[in-house]
């Protein structure tokens, strides 16, 4: 498995340390070793998928789910989800 950079060099883990290893989990079917190993990047998961489909599948652009995705509003609350998580999982784990 790839490396998170930022693990290597501060021992600090990112917002996004252990989806490689959920997703490993996953798809040996253990799903509480995949929700153990990052579970805000699980919980926001559907909102990854609705912008990935947006811009896969051109008409749902359209769809006002979609576009308040692509919103100021949810992208900085995304963002701000995840420098929480961040900061919370390198304090308290």
């Amino acid at each position: 498995m790839l490396p998170c950079p930022l693990y290597t060099f501060t021992h600090l883990q990112c917002p996004f340390c252990g989806v490689q290893r959920g997703l490993l989990a996953l798809a040996q079917g253990d799903i509480s070793a995949w929700w153990h190993y990052n579970p805000v990047v699980w919980c926001l998961t559907p909102y990854f998928l609705i912008l990935v489909a947006g811009e896969v599948w051109r008409p749902l652009q359209s769809r006002t789910l979609v576009q308040f995705c692509y919103s100021n509003k949810a992208v900085f609350t995304v963002m701000g989800i995840l420098l929480l998580w961040g900061i919370v999982r390198n304090l308290w784990l």
